[in-house]
């Protein structure tokens, strides 16, 4: 399907607001609740709790939506400007964030907010990309937030969509080939991704990094079999998440089987590791 500038766009923020609304306005709830004893007894409690408040607000009231336009902007543009002022705000709270950290003892609350900052401010700089490059990327872009969104189905069937287009024009088939091209087709797209990333117990072969999310990568290959539960299970016992938890991010592994037979990704496993 075929897709203009305002329906991608569109398409994307709802995508992203959609997996996380509810954890978003659970944990928003939680905090209100309790604010007495939690929120207000940090510092600056009071101002963080207003932050919190103009974050669940504007998300709720203003970006959470299926059509955003014409129904709650007039136009694209007015949509962009908007996005970037909540950007502005969200970035303004960080002060607060940062005279509550306390290592291993920094509270719940003050996590769970950095990482919402996180993810927001990710998302918004990827929709301006959007709105920037859609004439020189579509559709690669949607691969991209396939993973920011953390859609790991939608993910692999963009790469298989890219693979197949490559693929027959290979006579050789084997598994570097697949690895190579799977790095190369990340690195075109933007993501921070290494291969062969070294850990104490074994090679990765696959990093992808955002900046509060961690996608631990392993490939297997074969004539026909379905290799993917082999795949992860390499990457729990092998226990490749561990050199990262010091990091702070959400890890997820997935592994990704190949097949020699369709010259394609025919399977994969997913799961988070911490």
């Amino acid at each position: 399907m075929s897709y203009n500038k305002t329906e991608i766009i569109e398409k994307y923020l709802y995508d992203f607001f959609s997996s996380r609304y509810k954890t978003i306005d659970h944990f928003y709830r939680d905090v209100q609740i309790g604010k007495q004893t939690g929120i207000y007894q940090l510092r600056s409690g009071t101002e963080l709790m207003v932050f919190f408040d103009n974050i669940h607000g504007n998300i709720e009231e203003g970006f959470f939506a299926d059509k955003l336009i014409p129904q709650s902007f007039p136009t694209l543009d007015a949509l962009m400007r908007a996005l970037n002022s909540f950007k502005s705000l969200v970035e303004s709270g960080q002060h607060l964030l940062d005279i509550n950290q306390n290592g291993e003892n920094t509270s719940y609350i003050i996590r769970d907010l950095q990482h919402l900052k996180n993810e927001l401010v990710e998302a918004i700089e990827y929709t301006n990309q959007l709105y920037d490059n859609h004439d020189t990327f579509v559709p690669y872009q949607e691969i991209r937030y396939k993973l920011i969104s953390n859609d790991v189905d939608g993910f692999i069937d963009l790469l298989k969509s890219i693979l197949a287009s490559v693929s027959y024009a290979i006579a050789k088939i084997q598994e570097g080939y697949f690895h190579s091209n799977v790095h190369l087709i990340l690195k075109l797209l933007g993501f921070d991704v290494l291969s062969e990333e070294m850990t104490s117990n074994g090679r990765i072969d696959a990093v992808i990094r955002f900046s509060n999310k961690i996608y631990i990568v392993e490939f297997k290959f074969d004539e026909s079999a379905d290799l993917s539960q082999e795949a992860l299970t390499q990457i729990i016992a092998k226990e490749y998440h561990l050199k990262f938890l010091v990091e702070g991010k959400d890890i997820y592994g997935i592994g990704i089987s190949f097949s020699k037979q369709t010259r394609n990704i025919n399977a994969f496993k997913f799961q988070k590791l911490n």
